[in-house]
């Protein structure tokens, strides 16, 4: 296996650069990273290859559980998976940054959670990401807003529960089912409109969400639990949309 010396845009070395990382083979040619050597870092440039040649196709679980410097984070167009727990509690993320092009096709249960500096999740351009894990941004407390791409088919149970910042909210075409709690307690969120594809909203989906005025539900049949919208006490416009 040959090794490439790559100098990217940022003027760094990442042959030496990637060094200061750990990886876990996955295959012959694939590795995910596991977590920083040295010590914690306040942003982060994850390499496409380790030290040996492997691609870095995997962000490893609890890799950066914790990491209170972190501010900021860029992943490869490689990472097609980031793992549970990955980014937990990293209490001073505010930017993650993912191109496009990335391939990146799921995120962990609490890969982001109690990450209380996140403010804008874009997700919107991926169109390799068809799974979220359960409460992966679960108490981003400072969560505004959230573009979720076309492909998922289904919101994970407590998802983005205690986002006490949601304001808006973008679900795509392609959903069908927002399962238990994926809202609950979003209490700055105050309208919604959940889209036709929307065929089983599950116990608590949007309970607690005291400030939710407008809610715009699908005509086609959908299975609405009797708790779904439990103590929206401001809910006072629902309308049916085709």
């Amino acid at each position: 296996m040959t090794k490439s010396r790559c100098i990217c845009t940022y003027g760094i070395d990442m042959v030496e650069y990637a060094k200061h990382f750990t990886y876990e083979p996955i295959t012959e040619d694939t590795c995910a990273v596991t977590g920083f050597a040295s010590a914690e870092p306040t942003s982060l440039l994850i390499p496409d290859r380790d030290p040996e040649g492997r691609t870095v196709v995997a962000i490893g679980d609890r890799a950066f559980a914790g990491c209170a410097s972190l501010r900021s984070v860029t992943l490869p167009d490689s990472v097609e998976s980031i793992g549970v727990r990955a980014f937990a509690f990293c209490s001073s993320l505010i930017d993650v940054r993912i191109s496009p092009e990335s391939r990146l096709t799921s995120v962990g249960a609490r890969a982001f959670m109690g990450c209380e500096r996140l403010t804008v999740l874009r997700f919107g351009r991926l169109r390799h990401l068809i799974s979220l894990g359960r409460s992966a941004f679960a108490y981003c407390t400072r969560l505004r807003a959230a573009v979720l791409p076309a492909g998922l088919y289904e919101l994970a149970p407590s998802l983005f529960e205690g986002c006490t910042a949601l304001e808006h909210m973008h679900l795509p075409q392609t959903l069908a089912v927002i399962r238990a709690a994926a809202f609950s307690a979003c209490s700055s969120l105050r309208t919604l409109t959940i889209p036709t594809s929307v065929k089983v909203i599950e116990d608590c989906a949007f309970a607690w969400c005291g400030h939710l005025t407008d809610l715009r539900l699908p005509e086609t049949p959908c299975m609405i639990a009797a708790s779904a919208f439990m103590d929206c006490v401001a809910l006072e416009d629902v309308l049916k949309v085709g």
